[in-house]
C-alpha cells in the first residue's frame, strides 16, 4: 500500500494532509473505498483462495516386459527445458503412483516413460492424459495395443464401390473429355496414358483394375465429384491390383475423389486441396505428399484399416489426416506442420502408426498448434524420440522412438503392397538412476502489504516469482534450488521476505547459498551458523530484509507498477544444501514452502504476512492481531474471508498501480465459485503490467 511523501510545513497543515492520507490508505467501511469494491465479494467462508490442486497419478507400464522404466510427471504446456514434477519408476509389477500439484485449471498432464540402455541409447515414450476428478491414470503397456491379424490380404473389397464395373466403359488414350456421369475403366492387365489434356466432368468415374499412366506434363482438369477408384486384385479378380502412375506431380482439387485399394505411385508432389478426399485402403508412395485444406472441415486425407503411405516428406496445413486402426503413415525425412493441423486415430484403444525422421512446426506461435489425437503412435527417433513443444497430443495419442513403439508392443500387419512394422525391442537396459531433480513448479506469490487493516487489493505491494526445484538421492533431498525474481515493489515500506520450510528442522540444514551479495542489508535476521532464521523451530530460510535496498534504490519509492516506469527485476538464487539422509522428498512438496514477508520490522518479534492458511513463524508478534483480521487463530484471514497474499500459477500480469485484482482481469469474480477459472489468464491489458 502506498504512503504518499509530504513535505514539511506547518504542523496543522501537515496532520490534515497525513490523517487524509491514512484514510486512502486504509480500507475504511465508512468511506468511499480505494480498493474499488473488492471487499464487497461474498466470499465462502470454506473458499480457500488457491488457484492449485492436488492431483494424484499413477502409471502402469503392461505385461511385456521386465524392465524398471523411469516415469516423469509434467505439468499442461510444460516448455522444452522445464523440468518434471514428479519422478518415479515403474514396472509391470509395480506401477508409479504419485502425487503433483499443478494449477487448478490444468485438464492433463505429460508423461514421459524412459529407459537407458548400457550402449547409451534411450527409449523415449510420450503421451497426455486427462485429469479426470483430480486423478491422472495411464496405461503405457501393450494393451492398448491390439492382437493383430495375420492376414496380408489386401485390404477390404468393398462391393458397393465396383458395382458400375460392368457398364463401363474402357479408357483409351486418345479420349479428351468424359461427360457427366460417364464411367470407365482400365481393364485387368492393361496400361493407359491418360491423355495430357483430358476434361474430366462432373461424377465421372474411372475404375483403374489395370494401370493408370499420368504423364509429368498432365494438365487434365476435373469438376466437382469427379472419382478415380483403384481397384484391389480381390475386386478386380486380377493378379495384380490397379495402380495409379504419376510420372511428375499430381494434384487433386475441386472435391475430386480417390478411393485407392491398389497402389498410387507420385513421382513428384501429390497436392490433396480445395475439398478434395483420398480414401487410401491400399498403398500410396510419393517423393513429397501436401495436404491443404484451407480450414475445411472434410479430411483431404484418410488412411483406412490396413492402409499404408509413404513420403519422403510431407506438409500439412488447415487440415485433417484421419487414420484407422492398423494403418501406417511413413515418412522418410520431415512432417511439416503448418497452421491449423491434426492427425486423428481412432478412439478404441488401437494403434494406428505414424513413422518420421523429424517434425517441425511453422508458426509456433500463433496458438494453433498441431495436434494429434486418440490412439496415433508418432515413431520418431530424432532427438532420442523427445516431441517438439509445439505439438499437442490428446486423448491417447502417444510419440515415442522405435524401442518406445517395441516395447509398448506397436505393430501393423503389412499388405501385398507394403511391408509389416513389428521393431524388436534390443540391447541390454539399465536400471534408473537412484538420483533424480524435478521441479515444484512456477508461482508468483503476490502481497498487500497493510496488514491487519485491508488493502488496496492491487496486489503488487511485493510481487515474488519463484520455482524451486529438488534434488533426491534414494528419496532424501541432498539439496534445493530456489530461483526468485522479484519483479515489484509497489510499496513505500521497508519490506523483508522469507521462505519458512513447514516441514523441516533447522537442524537439517547443511547450508544456504545465494547468487547475490546484497539480499541484507538491515541485519534483521539473526540466523544459525547454516543459514537458517534463529529462535525458530521450523527452517527459515531469509530471502532479503529491504526489497528496495536489495533492488539498488535508495529509500522506499514505488518500483515497478507503473506501465511506463523502467524497473529491471532482481534475479537471485537460494540453494540450500541439506544434511544427507534428514528430509524425505514428501516433507518438500509446495505446499510446505511458506513464503511470506514482513515490514518495517526490526530484530525479534515482528509482524508477517503469509498466504490465507499460512503458519506463522515463531517470532510472529500475536500481539498485533486486530484490525480486520477474522480471528487470532487465524491471523491471516481477514473477516468476509479475504486474504493478505496470493500464490498464482507462471509469472504473474500484475494489476498496475491503482488498478485493484478485480478490476484488472475478466469475471475475476467467477473464481469465487468456479475454483479451476484460470483468471489471471484472463487480464485486461491496460490495466496490468
Amino acid at each position: 500500500m502506498k504512503i504518499k511523501h509530504i513535505t514539511n510545513s506547518l504542523l496543522f497543515i501537515t496532520l490534515l494532509v497525513f490523517a487524509s492520507c491514512m484514510e486512502k490508505d486504509v480500507y475504511n467501511p465508512d468511506s468511499k473505498k480505494d480498493n474499488g469494491e473488492v471487499t464487497d465479494l461474498v466470499i465462502p467462508s470454506d473458499f480457500p483462495w488457491s488457484t492449485t490442486s492436488k492431483v494424484a497419478v499413477n502409471v502402469t507400464t503392461g505385461n511385456k516386459s521386465n524392465h524398471i522404466y523411469t516415469i516423469s510427471i509434467y505439468s499442461q504446456g510444460a516448455s522444452e527445458e522445464a523440468l518434471p514434477l514428479a519422478i518415479g519408476t515403474a514396472s509391470k509389477n509395480n506401477p508409479f503412483s504419485g502425487e503433483i500439484i499443478v494449477p487448478a485449471s490444468d485438464t492433463i498432464a505429460t508423461v514421459t516413460q524412459t529407459l537407458q540402455y548400457t550402449d547409451g541409447s534411450q527409449m523415449t515414450l510420450q503421451c497426455s492424459a486427462p485429469i479426470v476428478n483430480k486423478r491422472v491414470a495411464l496405461n503405457l503397456g501393450e494393451t492398448n495395443s491390439r492382437a493383430m491379424s495375420t492376414r496380408s490380404s489386401a485390404t477390404s473389397t468393398r462391393g458397393d464401390d465396383i458395382k458400375d464395373w460392368d457398364k463401363a466403359k474402357e479408357l483409351t488414350a486418345d479420349i479428351t473429355q468424359i461427360e457427366k456421369n460417364e464411367i470407365y475403366k482400365v481393364p485387368v492387365g492393361k496400361i493407359v496414358n491418360l491423355n495430357d489434356n483430358i476434361n474430366i466432368m462432373q461424377e465421372a468415374k474411372i475404375y483403374i483394375a489395370g494401370t493408370l499412366v499420368i504423364s509429368e506434363k498432365n494438365s487434365f482438369q476435373n469438376h466437382k465429384e469427379a472419382k478415380f477408384i483403384i481397384l484391389s486384385k480381390e475386386q478386380s479378380k486380377g493378379e495384380e491390383a490397379g495402380s495409379l502412375q504419376c510420372l511428375g506431380d499430381f494434384t487433386a482439387k475441386d472435391e475430386f475423389e480417390i478411393d485407392n485399394y491398389g497402389t498410387i505411385n507420385v513421382n513428384g508432389t501429390f497436392l490433396i486441396k480445395n475439398g478434395s478426399e483420398v480414401d487410401n485402403y491400399g498403398c500410396i508412395f510419393a517423393k513429397r505428399i501436401e495436404l491443404d485444406g484451407n480450414g475445411k472441415d472434410d479430411s483431404l486425407l484418410e488412411i483406412k484399416e490396413k492402409g499404408y503411405v509413404f513420403a519422403k516428406t510431407m506438409w500439412m496445413q488447415k487440415t485433417e489426416l484421419e487414420m484407422e486402426e492398423n494403418s501406417l503413415l511413413e515418412i522418410d525425412g520431415t512432417l511439416e506442420f503448418k497452421n491449423d493441423c491434426k492427425i486423428e486415430g481412432d478412439d478404441d484403444h488401437k494403434w494406428a502408426v505414424v513413422k518420421i525422421g523429424n517434425a517441425t512446426v511453422e508458426n509456433e506461435s500463433n496458438g494453433k498448434n498441431p495436434e494429434i489425437k486418440d490412439y496415433v503412435f508418432i515413431v520418431c527417433d530424432h532427438n532420442k524420440g523427445l516431441k517438439p513443444h509445439f505439438i499437442k497430443l490428446n486423448d491417447g495419442a502417444t510419440w515415442g522412438n522405435t524401442k518406445a513403439a517395441a516395447n509398448t508392443g506397436v505393430k501393423t500387419t503389412g499388405s501385398d503392397c507394403a511391408s509389416a512394422y513389428a521393431p524388436e525391442d534390443e540391447g541390454e537396459a539399465e536400471k534408473p538412476s537412484d538420483e533424480k531433480e524435478y521441479s515444484l513448479g512456477r508461482y508468483t506469490y503476490a502481497f498487500e502489504d497493510l496488514w491487519p487493516n485491508f488493502g488496496d487489493y492491487d496486489m503488487n505491494d511485493i510481487v515474488l516469482i519463484t520455482e524451486a526445484s529438488l534434488h533426491v538421492k534414494n528419496n532424501f533431498v541432498t539439496k534445493t534450488v530456489l530461483k526468485c525474481r522479484l519483479a515489484a515493489i509497489g510499496a513505500t515500506r521497508r519490506i523483508a521476505a522469507a521462505v519458512q520450510l513447514d516441514r523441516v528442522a533447522p537442524n537439517t540444514i547443511n547450508r544456504i547459498e545465494y547468487s547475490t551479495r546484497t539480499n541484507f542489508t538491515e541485519n534483521l535476521f539473526q540466523t544459525n551458523t547454516n543459514g537458517t532464521e534463529q529462535g525458530q523451530s521450523l527452517a527459515v530460510v531469509p530471502l532479503f530484509d529491504n526489497a528496495h535496498a536489495f533492488a539498488g534504490f535508495n529509500g522506499t519509492p514505488i518500483v515497478g507498477t507503473y506501465r511506463d516506469t523502467p524497473f529491471d527485476a532482481k534475479e537471485f538464487t537460494v540453494t540450500i544444501y541439506l544434511e544427507e539422509q534428514s528430509v524425505e522428498e514428501a516433507k518438500l512438496t509446495l505446499d510446505n514452502w511458506n513464503f511470506f514477508i514482513t515490514c518495517n520490522a526490526q530484530q525479534g518479534k515482528r509482524m508477517e504476512i503469509h498466504l490465507i492458511n499460512g503458519k506463522a513463524t515463531d517470532l510472529f508478534d500475536t500481539s498485533l492481531v486486530g484490525g480486520v483480521v477474522f480471528s487470532p487463530g487465524t491471523p491471516f484471514r481477514a473477516k468476509g474471508n479475504f486474504c493478505w497474499a496470493m500464490q498464482i500459477p507462471g509469472e504473474f500480469r500484475f494489476p498496475l498501480e491503482n488498478n485493484n485484482i478485480r478490476q484488472s482481469f475478466e469475471n475475476f469474480d467467477s473464481w469465487i465459485t468456479k475454483p479451476e477459472y484460470d483468471w489471471y489468464n484472463h487480464f485486461i491489458p491496460e490495466k496490468v503490467k
